[in-house]
C-alpha cells in the first residue's frame, strides 16, 4: 500500500523537476549570449583569428602538398587543405568540450559565485552545463566557419552524402570528449587542483592530441608503438571516421589505424565501436567525480574563494 503512493509521488515530481532544471538552464544560455553579445570586438578577432590559422595551414599545404599527398593513403584522399580543415574545426570541438568544463568551475570559484548558486534548487550540474552554453555560441560555430574559408578560399572540397553519420560520429565525438571534460573539472575541487596546469587536459589535449591523433598529419607516420598510444584518445577515431565520410577522394575502407587493422571489421565500425565505449565509460565516470568533488568542496567549505 505505501509503496505505491511514494511511487506515484515521485512520477509527480519527475515533471516539474525536469521542468525547472530546464529553466534555469534556459536562463543560463539566456546570460551567456548576453554576455557574448556585449563583447562586438572579441566577434570579429575570432573571425580574424580563423581566417589567419587556415590562411597559415593552407600556406603550409601548398608548400608540402606533393609529399603530403603521398603520405594521407587512400583513405584520407589526396586533398591536403580538406585533410587540415577537417582536423582543425573537429579539434574546435573536441577543445573546448574537453577545456571548458574545468576553466567555467575556476571561473565560478575565482568570482565567489559557486556557493551561491548551489544554495538554489538545483542539480549540481546546471550551473556547469549553463555556464557551457557560451561554448555553443562562441567555439561551436566555428567548425562551420573554418570548413567555409576552407572551400572558398584555399580549395578545401567535402562530399555530403554521408552527413547523416557523419552527425551521428560528432554526437559521439562531443559526448566522449565532454566525458574527458568532466573529469578534468572534478579535479578542481576532488583534488583540489586550482593553480597552473590541469593534468587531465595537459595529457590528453595538450600531448597526446597534440603529437598523436593526426590533426595535421596522418598517424602512419608515426612509430608503431606511438600509433597504439594514439589509439587511447578520441580525438585518433574522430579525425578518421570524419576525413573518410567528408572528403570526395577518400575511402571507407582500408585500415589505417593499428586497432582497425587488428579487428575484422569495417573501420568507420571500429572508429564507432571505439568512440561508443569511451562514451559509456568516460561520461558516467566524468559526472560521478565531478558530483564527488562538489560534495568535497561542500564538506570542506571551499566551493568559494572568499575575498
Amino acid at each position: 500500500m505505501s509503496a505505491r503512493p511514494q511511487v506515484s509521488r515521485a512520477k509527480g515530481q519527475l515533471w516539474p523537476t525536469l521542468r525547472r532544471e530546464l529553466a534555469t538552464l534556459w536562463a543560463f544560455a539566456v546570460r551567456e549570449y548576453r554576455m557574448w553579445q556585449s563583447y562586438r570586438v572579441n566577434q570579429l578577432m575570432w573571425l580574424v583569428n580563423i581566417f589567419v590559422t587556415t590562411l597559415l595551414f593552407f600556406l603550409i599545404g601548398e608548400m608540402v602538398k606533393g609529399q603530403a599527398a603521398r603520405l594521407l593513403g587512400p583513405a584520407y584522399g589526396n586533398n591536403y587543405m580538406s585533410f587540415i580543415v577537417v582536423g582543425v574545426a573537429i579539434n574546435v570541438f573536441l577543445y573546448t568540450n574537453l577545456a571548458d568544463p574545468y576553466t567555467r568551475i575556476a571561473r565560478s570559484y575565482y568570482n565567489g559565485t559557486m556557493d551561491l548558486l548551489l544554495l538554489s534548487p538545483m542539480s549540481v550540474f546546471t550551473p556547469l552545463f549553463g555556464f557551457m552554453t557560451k561554448s555553443i555560441l562562441d567555439d561551436y560555430p566555428r567548425l562551420f566557419v573554418v570548413g567555409a574559408f576552407g572551400m572558398l578560399l584555399f580549395g578545401a572540397a567535402f562530399r555530403f552524402q554521408y552527413s547523416l553519420i557523419a552527425i551521428g560520429f560528432t554526437v559521439l565525438i562531443l559526448a566522449s570528449s565532454f566525458g574527458i571534460g568532466m573529469i578534468s573539472a572534478s579535479s578542481f575541487y576532488l583534488l583540489n587542483i586550482k593553480r597552473g596546469t590541469e593534468p587531465v587536459r595537459f595529457l590528453v589535449q595538450g600531448l597526446l592530441a597534440t603529437l598523436l591523433a593526426g590533426t595535421y598529419y596522418p598517424v602512419t607516420v608515426l612509430p608503431r608503438p606511438l600509433q597504439w598510444l594514439a589509439c587511447l584518445i578520441p580525438h585518433t577515431y574522430a579525425f578518421d571516421a570524419l576525413r573518410r565520410l567528408m572528403d570526395p577522394g577518400a575511402e571507407l575502407g582500408g585500415a589505417v589505424l593499428p586497432v582497425q587493422q587488428a579487428l575484422p571489421w569495417p573501420p568507420l565500425l571500429v572508429d564507432g565501436l571505439a568512440l561508443g565505449l569511451m562514451t559509456l565509460i568516460l561520461v558516467p565516470l566524468g559526472l560521478l567525480l565531478y558530483g564527488r568533488g562538489i560534495e568535497k568542496a561542500r564538506r570542506d567549505g571551499t566551493l568559494t574563494r572568499w575575498q
